[in-house]
């Protein structure tokens, strides 16, 4: 890739670009048409001599002029120029001609290479270089170097003798700025070395070239007197690689040519030669909008035509800019003229690009939100393009609800009447669940269609699922803890001499004896526990085998997961008696429990009725754990300095509480919390220093740092109910968008009673349902605000068929008027008495 402009600078200059008597030798050519015909190379296929035939049949590999290029070979590339055998202008597979090549390769390398400049700069003064000929994308050699941001390349081209030859008034692949514009706009200092617009003579003796001129010069009746009905739009080579009536749709105020060329034969269909761009896609990217309703009024117009890249009419219309006043009605009516003329039965309106990009797609990347509503009015699919899922992240909140609100549609029944029917697409909203998870979207889900979709679906399908799957946790933990809870009632702490043998079946049978506890009826239970809990415990791998296989890395990435990962390993290792200590499985045991009853908790989470407390639970943790990671240090200074004061002296109930460093710090953080046993702390062993730390720790932490982070979780938990119900949809649309997933997983059978039907969508929001009544007010407003701009359309159409009515009649009173006015001349000169 070519260097940024920064970097641009840093570039150091060439020694020598060639040397001057080979420049002062080899003189431009000029500027125009004309003049460049005259100089035109001669084939490769004409051989002078025989010598020379027979020097080429020697050599068959000698090397090409785009090898010479590759390898910054300046001499080769010389001798290939000075050698009249040598094709200089032929191009590549990839439609590349060697001058193209050249600054191409400019860009390939990091930093400055003087040889491939060196390279340019022989070609461009070659006066056989078509240096205006474009590459299949539209970029001509001074094009890539703007496309490229290489304001030194840019400069030297421009300072180069042949600049004046360059042609600049051209609309580069999809840039809708001519490229003297782009460059005027990026480099405003560069703009007194670009050479003036390329300009036909009048006086040329050549009919097509005079036909151009009269073009550019806006001589509208040297058009037409030199305009051939045989041939009336012909095409033209260097410098614009453009027909005659491509030239005319791309300039502006040529309304005029343009209908008399249409009108004299031109075909309307014609696509590029170079580019493969359609004449209509051209004149839309120009902007001429005046002349793209021209066109569109053409029968013989095939809307049908798509560029090189594959993109209809459609992708342009999209993405055009509005840059004067009354482009919008323009554009307004083009589409309206698409639709009457069956653009979308003869493409489609989601038709998609060699990107799988459709128009809709494109207007809203490009900000175009009256047509991604116009688009979406007529049936578009948001869903439709590939890269759904960043543009919808991309774009505004506007945007989304323009497109939630067309995933409602309503029968033509009242407002306010029972038989309004209301049906949500719900296909679309079930694959926009993913902005639950993106920040600055997730106050869209309280848009009416996303709150609606959620709530019949998590009562109509997700919640029988939802519920089956905390039952058969709820049946594991209840069996775990059975199981623990009835294997400690035999091994209780008094039995250390039990504890610290091992594990075997005799050691069990033995403290069952010295228990006096050996029962067939106690030990048949712990067996039918065991073998419960471990068909449960496989089941309970099985189901995390499985969302491992659905999620992927999702699954890895979430904590909640680990934490049943090390559930499972904890209670298979406690309960299947692999280990010899008991101690050791009591361990394992109390940890199990925990981690089990955890894992319920941020299960219950996930319900909608309980998300709200969770996200509090939540908010607050993390407020904490931030908070106290920078006053650690401060508790620790206090822990340490009472271990200090109160070293082996504060002692209750047997228990010494400043032991070691370590009982030290678990005790200040409890004082931390707010439990103080003043009378317990022996200040006398030093006092004044001690009473003064105290009543510090008092101050600093039990007063100033528990308020502070209590304030903080009071100001947590209120931001949190402030938005309760978007916390309620967004643990909903998890839920149904991870049951998604796994649905479509599984085979079809298994999930055929869980899958959404349209029925499930269809509504009548004025008779008795299921939703509340916010959500059906929410509804019918959407509906009446959608109906008003067809109304207005409606109104606007009865206006113009009454203009076009009035100036019917008005056209009828003047044929009448006139008729009139003949009659009574014939009447007149027949003598007769008008009665």
């Amino acid at each position: 890739m070519g260097e940024s402009d920064s970097n641009s600078e840093a570039f150091s200059e060439p020694s020598s670009l060639v040397d001057k008597k080979e420049a002062q030798s080899i003189l431009p050519s000029g500027g125009t048409l004309e003049q460049n015909r005259q100089s035109s190379p001669s084939t490769s296929t004409q051989k002078d001599s025989p010598q020379e035939e027979e020097e080429e049949e020697e050599n068959p590999k000698r090397m090409s002029i785009f090898e010479a290029v590759s390898r910054g070979d300046l001499t080769t590339l010389s001798n290939l120029l000075t050698n009249c055998k040598t094709d200089v202008n032929t191009i590549d597979t990839n439609g590349d001609t060697a001058l193209l090549h050249a600054v191409a390769r400019v860009f390939d390398k990091d930093g400055w290479d003087a040889r491939y400049f060196q390279c340019i700069h022989v070609l461009m003064s070659c006066e056989k270089m078509k240096v205006n000929m474009p590459n299949r994308n539209g970029y001509t050699a001074i094009g890539l170097a703007v496309l490229h941001r290489n304001r030194s390349y840019i400069e030297r081209i421009l300072q180069h003798p042949s600049a004046k030859r360059l042609h600049l008034d051209y609309y580069p692949e999809r840039n809708e700025s001519t490229m003297r514009e782009i460059i005027m706009q990026k480099y405003p200092g560069l703009e007194s070395l670009l050479p003036a617009p390329l300009m036909e003579s009048l006086d040329s003796s050549d009919r097509d070239i005079k036909l151009l001129a009269a073009l550019q010069h806006d001589k509208y009746d040297i058009f037409i007197e030199n305009l051939d009905s045989e041939n009336p739009n012909p095409s033209y080579d260097e410098p614009y690689y453009s027909s005659l009536l491509e030239i005319a749709c791309q300039m502006k105020n040529c309304k005029q040519f343009v209908e008399l060329l249409l009108d004299r034969g031109a075909d309307p269909n014609i696509m590029n030669r170079v580019t493969g761009m359609p004449l209509l896609h051209a004149t839309a990217r120009s902007g001429n909008f005046e002349v793209l309703e021209i066109l569109l009024k053409r029968q013989n117009l095939v809307l049908g035509l798509k560029d090189n890249k594959g993109r209809t009419i459609l992708h342009w219309w999209a993405r055009v800019c509005e840059r004067n006043q009354g482009d919008k009605e323009r554009l307004e009516n083009c589409f309206k003229r698409l639709l009457q003329r069956g653009v979308c039965c003869q493409v489609g309106i989601d038709c998609k690009d060699k990107w799988g990009i459709t128009p809709l797609c494109t207007a809203i990347v490009c900000k175009n939100r009256d047509r991604v509503i116009m688009l979406l009015r007529n049936g578009a699919d948001v869903t439709a393009f590939e890269c759904f899922d960043p543009i919808l992240q991309s774009c505004s909140t506007s945007v989304l609800e323009d497109i939630l609100d067309y995933c409602l549609e309503s029968n033509n029944g009242p407002a306010n009447s029972e038989h309004l029917m209301v049906t949500l697409r719900y296909r679309t909203i079930e694959k926009m669940l993913f902005l639950a998870e993106v920040p600055h979207h997730k106050h869209i889900l309280r848009h009416p269609a996303f709150s609606v979709f959620l709530n019949l679906t998590w009562k109509r399908t997700m919640k029988l699922f939802f519920s089956l799957n905390v039952a058969f946790y709820v049946m594991f933990l209840t069996f775990l803890n059975a199981y623990i809870f009835h294997s400690e009632s035999v091994v209780t702490p008094s039995h250390r001499s039990v504890a610290n043998n091992t594990n075997s079946l005799l050691t069990f049978n033995d403290s069952l004896m010295t228990s006096g506890m050996k029962d067939a009826t106690w030990y048949n239970t712990s067996q039918a526990l065991w073998y419960f809990l471990m068909i449960l415990l496989v089941l309970l791998c099985m189901r995390e085998a499985f969302q491992l296989f659905v999620y992927h890395w999702r699954y890895i990435k979430s904590l909640e997961n680990w934490l049943e990962f090390l559930l499972i390993i904890v209670t298979f290792t406690s309960c299947s008696g692999i280990l010899d200590s008991i101690e050791t499985n009591r361990h394992l045991s109390v940890i199990a429990i925990l981690l089990g009853w955890f894992e319920l908790v941020l299960l219950l989470g996930r319900l909608p009725q309980l998300s709200v407390q969770m996200e509090m639970f939540k908010t607050v943790s993390l407020t904490f754990l931030r908070f106290m990671a920078g006053y650690i240090v401060l508790v620790v200074a206090f822990a340490f300095s009472f271990y200090l004061l109160f070293k082996g002296t504060a002692e209750v109930d047997n228990a010494v509480y400043f032991d070691n460093p370590f009982t030290s710090l678990m005790r200040t953080i409890i004082m931390f919390a707010g439990e103080f046993d003043v009378s317990d702390l022996p200040f006398d062993t030093l006092p004044g220093t001690s009473h003064v730390i105290f009543l510090l720790f008092v101050f600093f932490v039990a007063i100033v740092l528990l308020n502070l982070l209590n304030g903080l979780a009071v100001g947590d938990t209120g931001k949190v109910r402030e938005d309760a119900e978007i916390l309620s949809l967004v643990a909903r649309a998890r839920l149904i968008s991870n049951a998604f997933e796994v649905f479509d997983t599984l085979p079809q059978f298994m999930t055929r009673s869980l899958e959404l039907t349209e029925e499930m969508f269809v509504l009548y929001p004025n008779r008795p349902n299921q939703l509340g009544t916010t959500e059906l007010r929410s509804l019918l407003r959407i509906i009446t605000k959608k109906r008003k701009p067809s109304e207005k359309e409606k109104s606007i159409e009865h206006l113009e068929n009454w203009s076009l009515f009035t100036e019917q009649l008005s056209t009828l009173q003047l044929q009448y008027e006139e008729m009139r006015k003949i009659l009574m001349k014939i009447l007149t000169h027949l003598d007769i008495q008008e009665p």
